[in-house]
């Protein structure tokens, strides 16, 4: 969200105007990182986060509310994630833990008193933004409205969810490449 004059929680973001923000909540909560330690622990919390399924269709993340830890036992593969993909990540967080990434989830105060230094609101750069139509978390009226701060904005869609970089891996890089060629090259030589 672009900055604005007020602080709004998390907590009142998600109540009022952003329920799909919820798991922000639970990731920072601190009780996933106290929950999630061992490496099958690690393995089964990021099946759930990349798509991984029980074997009745049990889903263990939901953006509303967070993590299920009873469905945790239960994920299958990520579809997302080669095996040794899912090995490097699970070794990773077994060796550094979880909390430094959920600290993200800890931050809004801080980004927003950041954000409130800014000297202007508006980027004026060229901008690539691809929105994935499927996502159930960064849904498309999230971007409405977005060329007041990004006068050179260039928009995409990818029929994809949260994850379109591994869900559509040829078509996002291809539309990344495109904006690259025809825009971004172009403005830097127009530039010097």
């Amino acid at each position: 969200m672009a900055p604005t004059k007020r602080f709004l929680s998390l907590e009142d973001t998600v109540r009022t105007v952003l329920p799909q923000f919820g798991y922000q909540i639970h990731l920072g909560s601190g009780e996933v990182e106290k929950a999630i330690v061992s490496k099958e622990q690690i393995r089964q919390f990021l099946s759930a986060l990349y798509g991984g399924q029980g074997p009745n269709g049990e889903i263990a993340f939901n953006p509303e509310k967070g993590i299920t830890f009873e469905y945790l036992l239960k994920m299958g593969p990520s579809p997302l994630l080669t095996e040794t993909e899912m090995d490097y990540y699970v070794d990773e967080y077994a060796n550094h833990g979880m909390h430094g990434t959920l600290n993200w989830y800890r931050t809004r105060e801080l980004n927003y008193r950041e954000e409130l230094t800014l000297e202007k609101s508006i980027i004026d750069v060229p901008v690539l933004f691809v929105q994935a139509l499927n996502d159930g978390v960064l849904t498309p009226d999230l971007a409405r409205g977005m060329e007041q701060y990004f006068p050179k904005l260039t928009r995409r869609e990818v029929m994809a969810g949260h994850w379109a970089l591994w869900q559509a891996p040829v078509q996002v890089n291809g539309m990344i490449r495109e904006w690259l060629e025809d825009v971004a090259f172009n403005h830097a030589k127009s530039s010097l």
